[in-house]
């Protein structure tokens, strides 16, 4: 598979030398009033810099949702949020979970406080994602350091895969122990500098043990027992 190159930046700014994958930094949602400007914009941005893209969260017919565009500006697909975060309190909840197949290995786009429900990285995992990539807003004075370890660090170890996280706090990427360099389980610990740059490869990932494959089944049939 081909060797993902990451770039997390402000939205819109040039993605770092080198980059073929980028993710916009986090933070608010974009409305629903101004989403489908914005999706334009952005596939725009892909097709000019010619990069993969999951740029910010936005809301979608009451969801809130993140996306995967590809180099020629094409959406590749969305994934709607699972749980209610505390900006969409009376948002709705997706009742599905899709890998994105792409040529760096499966991807899961990871919505707000999906990252701290272990359940749903390990679910990722077990249908074939090699990458999840997370953006989410932490509220003003919520923010703690336990919450990357309950939510990126956590799911990385569970699903044994690379999860890339961004938020209006931090920053990182989080791998297996046993890929990263201090066995710590960071490739990029949380920090605020931009751009963050990372090389991920898949085919690393093969040497080390892999949770049971699961499917699309059992989550629909266990989603009211794992989520409530």
């Amino acid at each position: 598979m081909t060797e993902l190159h990451l770039s997390i930046g402000e939205p819109f700014t040039s993605p770092a030398w080198g980059a073929n994958f980028v993710l916009f930094a986090g933070g608010d949602p974009i409305l629903e009033d101004t989403s489908k400007d914005y999706l334009r914009r952005v596939c725009k941005y892909a097709r000019t810099h010619g990069v993969y893209l999951v740029p910010e969260r936005f809301m979608l017919l009451g969801y809130q949702c993140l996306c995967l565009v590809s180099p020629q500006g094409k959406v590749l697909g969305a994934q709607k949020g699972l749980h209610r975060g505390a900006l969409d309190r009376v948002g709705k909840r997706a009742g599905s979970m899709d890998i994105l197949r792409t040529e760096f290995g499966g991807i899961f786009l990871c919505v707000d406080v999906d990252i701290y429900h272990p359940e749903v990285a390990r679910i990722a995992g077990g249908m074939g994602a090699q990458y999840i990539i997370c953006s989410q807003h932490i509220e003003p004075g919520d923010y703690n350091s336990s919450m990357v370890f309950t939510g990126a660090w956590n799911a990385a170890q569970l699903a044994q895969v690379y999860v890339v996280d961004t938020c209006n706090e931090f920053n990182c990427v989080c791998a297996p122990l046993v890929l990263t360099k201090h066995g710590d389980g960071f490739v990029a610990p949380p920090g605020h500098k931009m751009p963050l740059t990372a090389k991920l490869d898949a085919d690393k990932l093969l040497a080390v043990p892999q949770p049971y494959r699961l499917s699309r089944r059992f989550y629909a049939v266990h989603r009211s027992d794992l989520i409530r």
